[in-house]
C-alpha cells in the first residue's frame, strides 16, 4: 500500500512538474493528454489487479488506546465534578466538606462514584446529621447518576 501511494503521489508530482515546463503549443497538449492517461493508469492499476486475481492487500493496523491520555482526561473531568459537587453541597444543603469523585476511562468518561466527607454541617444539630448524610447521599445519586458515600469523621471516631 506504501508503494502504491508513493507511486501516484511519484506521479502526480512529475505530471505537475512536466505541466509547467511543457511549451502551451500542440506538443504541449499532447504530453499533458499523455501524462494524465498515464497518472489514471497508475490510479486504476491495483483494482485492475483485483479483477485480474491477484491479490490486493491493504493492511490492517491495530489502533491501540492511549490509556494515560484517557486517564488524564478523566482526572481532569474529576476535578470540574469536584467543584461542581461542592459547590451544590454549599447551595443545596449549607455544608461544607471533601469531596472526591471517581471517572471511568470509558467512552463518555462516566462517572463511577462520588465520595463526600463532611467537614462542617453548618447550622444542623448533632442528632439530625446521620438524616442528612441520607439526604445527602440521595440527592448528590439522583442529581450526578452514580453512587455516593458520605460520611463524617466525627460520627466515625
Amino acid at each position: 500500500m506504501k508503494t502504491y501511494i508513493l507511486s501516484v503521489a511519484g506521479v502526480v508530482l512529475l505530471s505537475a512538474v512536466i505541466s509547467v515546463i511543457l511549451p502551451s503549443g500542440k506538443m504541449g497538449k499532447f504530453i499533458k493528454g499523455a501524462m494524465n492517461l498515464f497518472v489514471l493508469v497508475v490510479l486504476v492499476s491495483p483494482f485492475t489487479d483485483m479483477f485480474l486475481g491477484k491479490n490486493f492487500e491493504i493492511p490492517t493496523v491495530e489502533i491501540a488506546e492511549d490509556t494515560i491520555y484517557l486517564e488524564k482526561c478523566a482526572q481532569m473531568l474529576s476535578e470540574e465534578d469536584r467543584v461542581l459537587v461542592e459547590s451544590y453541597l454549599s447551595i443545596e444543603f449549607a455544608v461544607s466538606g471533601n469531596v472526591s469523585v471517581r471517572r471511568s476511562i470509558k467512552a463518555n468518561f462516566p462517572r463511577e462514584k462520588i465520595i463526600i466527607e463532611i467537614t462542617d454541617f453548618g447550622i444542623f444539630g448533632q442528632d439530625e446529621r446521620i438524616y442528612t448524610m441520607t439526604r445527602i447521599r440521595e440527592a448528590v445519586e439522583k442529581e450526578f447518576g452514580c453512587t455516593a458515600e458520605v460520611f463524617c469523621e466525627e460520627n466515625e471516631s
